[in-house]
């Protein structure tokens, strides 16, 4: 019976005092190059959609994994994107892994064009993009200051959940939108202790459990890729080095990162399709999983 999201059991590899908890799965048989997913602000292995996920895995492997401080990996959430990026190559190299596909969703967008420009040549073989931008740059806008308090209020949380919460943080207003949520809640728990025989992981610093030292530091880090004083660390300069092909996907009317900014990243780059999903958000990726689990696999398989 083949493994699902939903039925993957987590392994655990050790580099120095880090422990990365991750999961691989899926059809090797046309390809052995795996897809590494790279989730949202304060999101762990367990907060991807079953049905994006499943759709994917049935093509090509997939690798999810929780990065250092995050989920049921040990460790200390990086105060920096760049940070966060080396976590991903650490793991990576200890997993032998010498090629690889990366998908980056909202802060994980910053995160997976950083593990190209970061890795050794040839590590990376195709990147996508979804529901996020480059760093602080010319054309690259910042939310407008009413939706930026409302994104830091419902982000911010303690025990962040569907209503209130991702409703409007990934769905769009509409009814259609809406209806995509809640169906993507319900999937994404069905991961659970009797499928998986394992707990779900929680939010980071959920409940503020931590002293809220993890969701700190992920907002330093997402407000030092905002600010031109800290260009250096983000992409938005070394785009023009990215020489594979890249695959950018985003909502029609993203309430947490402008959508134009999208645009502004596929012009940075020399060989970057764009595609706009409608009558969607940020989370567009599950509103429309199965389309864009099919628009993954065509990319990668170009």
């Amino acid at each position: 019976m083949a493994i699902t999201h939903e039925t993957a059991k987590t392994n655990y590899i050790s580099v120095g005092d880090v422990q990365y908890a991750y999961r691989s799965f899926g059809n090797d048989t046309i390809t052995k190059v795996p897809l590494m997913f790279f989730i949202h602000f304060r999101g762990t292995m367990d907060y991807w959609d079953p049905l994006l996920i499943n759709s994917v895995a049935a093509k090509r492997p997939v690798l999810l994994f929780d990065n250092a401080g995050v989920g049921q990996s040990t460790g200390v959430v990086p105060t920096t994107i760049k940070g966060m990026a080396e976590h991903a190559i650490i793991l990576l190299k200890a997993l032998r892994i010498e090629k690889v596909d990366v998908l980056g969703f909202s802060m994980g967008g910053g995160i997976a064009p950083l593990v190209y420009l970061l890795a050794p040549k040839g590590l990376v073989r195709r990147i996508i993009v979804a529901g996020s931008g480059p760093s602080a740059g010319e054309g690259v806008l910042n939310n407008t200051e009413e939706r930026g308090k409302e994104v830091g209020r419902l982000a911010g949380q303690a025990n962040a959940l569907y209503d209130d919460g991702f409703d409007k943080l990934f769905f769009g207003p509409s009814a259609s939108s809406q209806e995509a949520g809640r169906k993507w809640w319900k999937r994404i728990n069905n991961r659970n202790s009797s499928t998986s025989g394992e707990e779900r992981s929680q939010l980071v610093s959920f409940g503020y459990a931590d002293g809220g030292v993890g969701i700190k530091n992920m907002i330093a880090a997402n407000e030092a890729w905002k600010d031109p004083a800290h260009r250096d660390e983000g992409n938005f300069d070394r785009l023009g080095e990215v020489d594979v092909p890249v695959f950018i996907a985003q909502g029609k009317d993203d309430f947490m990162i402008p959508t134009v900014n999208s645009f502004v990243m596929q012009q940075k780059l020399s060989d970057a399709r764009l595609k706009v999903f409608p009558d969607s958000g940020h989370g567009f990726l599950y509103q429309f999983a199965e389309e864009f689990a099919r628009d993954v696999n065509n990319f990668l398989d170009l």
